[in-house]
């Protein structure tokens, strides 16, 4: 892997640093104890209904009671619709990350600001992929209100990473679209891995959900052992 391409396309943007911390797929007022414990910087709610972590809108907001407010709350979605958008405006979230379809009446709904999710396999697919509803297209109609840009694996919630071994191209497909975005790496992440994929790619934030789930959500443990990976790691 052609890590030093990756830490110089960093060091453009600024100092290499220790990256935040993103907790997906909280589910429970327990998980959110488990996230104040650690400090981390934010929880991620999903709402689609193929995922094991799919909550409802008024189970996340009495989660929101228990969860520190130096925490930054994520509303994770899988081509929403403007109703969807609308009752989400409603709500204590301070992020939208969108992944699949995202027309522009989404983006006109949303008050929020947006990360924007890209699920694939390697970036190999945006050269090839121009069509409408493509991982090219989606990438290069990119609006001001898109605050992130999200490398996430081929399925949502899978577990697994995408093609780290292209490096070399994921540097240049940052530099010509990050623009005073956040990178928000994602897919596949674990206490084990975590370390490799920071220095690899030197992320600004950092996605685990799968990476620390026990056999009932989340695992305290096992959110204690990924935060501790990252932030026990010398970036120099």
């Amino acid at each position: 892997m052609e890590q030093k391409d990756i830490t110089r396309d960093k060091t453009e943007r600024g100092a290499p640093i220790v990256p935040q911390i993103k907790i997906c797929g909280i589910t429970s007022e327990a998980e959110a104890e488990y996230l104040n414990e650690s400090k981390v910087d934010y929880a991620g709610f999903v709402f689609f209904e193929k995922s094991k972590r799919n909550i409802s809108l008024e189970k996340a907001e009495k989660i929101f009671k228990y969860l520190s407010p130096d925490i930054k709350k994520v509303a994770v979605m899988v081509s929403p619709d403007t109703e969807m958008i609308s009752r989400l405006n409603e709500t204590g979230f301070d992020i939208v990350q969108i992944h699949g379809e995202m027309n522009d009446q989404i983006l006109e709904a949303v008050d929020k600001p947006v990360w924007r999710a890209l699920n694939l396999k390697g970036l190999s697919e945006l050269d090839k992929d121009e069509t409408d509803n493509g991982p090219g297209k989606r990438w290069r109609d990119l609006s001001e209100k898109i605050k992130g840009l999200v490398l996430d694996a081929p399925n949502y919630g899978s577990g697994m990473t995408f093609d780290w071994s292209e490096a070399s191209k994921i540097s240049d497909f940052l530099k010509e679209n990050l623009e005073g975005r956040k990178f928000i790496l994602a897919g596949g992440l674990n206490s084990g891995n975590v370390s490799e994929g920071i220095r690899i790619f030197s992320p600004d934030i950092v996605d685990v959900s799968s990476g620390v789930e026990g056999e009932k959500g989340k695992d305290r443990r096992k959110v204690e052992e990924f935060v501790k990976a990252v932030r026990s790691l010398d970036i120099e």
